[in-house]
This record gives structure tokens, sequence and C-alpha cells, in this order.
């Protein structure tokens, strides 16, 4: 009863490790998609390319105005054609979040611009990597990157709390697999 109480224990706990594991885990190289170039510059001096690879997770500030430039390699075209694009989030244990959204019509293929944002509080700070998709779609051809970010800032009293919960719980569950005095 008690090695059957433990193996239990045992395998709850290694499932939930495994679980929390692949939630967590992003993939290991770079992903870009398409005939499009670009880059972002941030006020700490960290400029994300097309180009940058996913690993090592590049630190930007919670708020900022961030400078962008966008290139995509389609012949100019005469009239406005329709274009569309996104960008989203994916933050462990929080899923995927939409940030911006662009779309209309044009006759550029190319952009450049400034973008203010703001972290919202409740996103992990200096926590962890943030996968950052962005995609972009006009006359025909469809471009996609990721990029890992991590932002800058102390995780304050919500990181502690998930770290003292996680601990609390899995002790818990392995604690579930002992004999109790005074129970058979």
């Amino acid at each position: 009863m008690v090695r059957t109480r433990r193996f239990g224990a045992v395998i709850v706990l290694g499932t939930m490790t495994v679980l929390t594991a692949a939630t967590l885990s992003a993939p290991a190289g770079a992903v870009v998609t398409g005939p499009c170039s670009g880059s972002v510059e941030f006020s700490n001096n960290v400029t994300i390319t097309a180009e940058q690879p996913l690993d090592p997770a590049s630190v930007i500030p919670a708020k900022d105005a961030a400078s962008y430039q966008g290139l995509i390699d389609i012949p100019a075209p005469d009239e406005p054609i329709p274009f569309e694009g996104g960008l989203s989030a994916e933050v462990a244990g929080l899923g995927t979040i939409p940030v911006v959204d662009w779309g209309g019509e044009t006759v550029e293929v190319s952009a450049s611009g400034t973008y203010n944002y703001e972290v919202p509080s409740w996103v992990p700070k200096g926590t962890g990597d943030i996968l950052l998709t962005a995609s972009h779609q006009q006359g025909g051809a469809e471009c996609t990157g990721q990029v890992k970010v991590t932002i800058e800032g102390d995780p304050g009293a919500a990181g502690i709390i998930a770290a003292t919960g996680t601990v609390l719980f899995g002790a818990g569950v392995i604690g579930a697999g002992f004999k109790k005095k005074g129970v058979a």
C-alpha cells in the first residue's frame, strides 16, 4: 500500500514536471519565412533584426517608443493593394496574447516609424522568455518571423508567489505518497 502511494505520487509529480517543462519550452532555432526584412530598435540599445536567432532572448524595456522598419520584397504596385499582419506574444502560463494588428491598402512595400508600447503589469518581468511572432501578407507574399524577448525588470511579488505556490503544491503531491500515522 505504501509503495503504491509513493509510486503514484512519483508518477503524478513526474507527469506534472514533464507537462510544465513542455509548456515552458520554446523552439531552438530562428523561424523566419517569406520575402521580408526588418528591424526594431529599443531605447536600451537593443536592436532586433529579421535574422535574429531565437536564442538567446533579447532583453527589452517594459515601456518604450521602439523604432521599426520593414520591407516586403515584391514589386511596388501601381494601384493600392490590401495588406494585413500582426504581432502576438506567447507568455508561459498565459498563452498567446495579441499585441498589435495592422491592415489596409497601400502602394508602399516598406514602412518605418515609432511604435509606443507599455507591457501590462501582469506580464512577468525578468523571469524568462516571451516568444514574439510577427506576420505580414501583401501582394500574394506571406512573411512570418519569431524572436524571443525577456522584459526588463524584477519579477516582484507575483513571481515570488508563483514560485512559492509551485514548491508547496509539489511538496503536497510528494507528501500524499507517504503513509500517515494512524492511517491504515
